[in-house]
């Protein structure tokens, strides 16, 4: 190869190099401006679901965000006794996640117990370009991971708030995101598709029933929502609202969760099933 083509060679490779540092860093300025518009809108509650198991509620589970001058923390609450053939068998999972004000992920603590566990999984966001993941697995050692990041991250109790908030979501836009799954200990790059609108009448208030063996539902309320689907199949496929907040969904093919209210959700499974976890409190 002559000269004159090595160094024409070289421009051209020097070219590809720059628009790849180009692309990822208006990718990275294109996600951090949703996420800083989002954080604007972004409300404290909670949220209470049911989950059943063919209409039979063996679980529930909550989701909160709590708002600060400083800092925007969601924790969620998951717990079910799943069917099995020698059982019923007990997942209980936590996680609690800390953001900036403009949705950059700080740190995470998720927790898998029950029949599942024990399993840990840590994460702290330095600087915004590496994070430190700290996984332990039953009794054995921990493990510690560093993992650069070329955008912000999100885990999947986020992606909900990202798409939903700064702007009305509607069919057939997609979007991208860095999601770290903290059960894979994995980060990958996700894509979701708005693929529906609808309306949900959904529980909103309860009582007791005359018999004061349960609660009943006392008023409803319509809510509309977006279905986001995951391309490929996945967890974050499920009915969101435009707040973000998680209406309708089935983390696996057994269970279905739908947002109700706090009464029906807890009140109601916990006189049948005796559990250690405390649920979120009404806001």
């Amino acid at each position: 190869m002559s000269r004159r083509a090595k160094v024409a060679l070289g421009v051209v490779a020097l070219w590809l190099c720059g628009m790849a540092a180009l692309a990822r860093r208006e990718l990275f300025r294109g996600t951090a401006g949703r996420l800083a518009r989002a954080a604007l809108f972004v409300e404290p509650g909670a949220q209470f679901y049911q989950i059943t198991d063919g209409g039979r509620q063996i679980g529930f589970a909550s989701s909160t965000i709590d708002t600060t001058a400083r800092a925007i923390q969601i924790e969620d609450l998951v717990v079910a006794d799943l069917p099995g053939a020698r059982g019923p068998r007990r997942l209980a999972a936590r996680s609690r996640a800390e953001m900036s004000r403009t949705l950059r992920l700080r740190r995470f603590a998720y927790q898998l117990g029950g029949d599942a566990g024990p399993y840990t999984a840590t994460g702290t966001v330095e600087g915004d370009t590496a994070l430190t993941v700290v996984v332990q697995r039953g009794s054995a050692p921990a493990d510690t991971q560093r993992v650069r990041l070329d955008t912000p991250l999100l885990l999947p109790t986020m992606v909900p708030m990202a798409i939903a908030l700064g702007e009305t979501p509607s069919v057939g836009e997609r979007y991208t995101y860095a999601v770290f799954d903290p059960i894979a200990d994995s980060t990958r790059a996700v894509t979701l598709r708005i693929a529906a609108e609808s309306l949900f009448v959904l529980a909103d208030s309860a009582m007791l029933a005359p018999d004061r063996s349960s609660w009943v539902t006392a008023h409803r309320d319509t809510v509309r929502a977006w279905r986001v689907e995951e391309e490929g199949g996945g967890l974050l496929t499920g009915w969101i609202d435009g707040a973000g907040r998680m209406v309708e969904a089935r983390p696996l093919a057994m269970l279905h969760m739908k947002r109700t209210a706090y009464e029906l959700a807890f009140q109601n499974w916990s006189r049948s099933s005796t559990t250690t976890y405390a649920p979120a409190t009404r806001q």
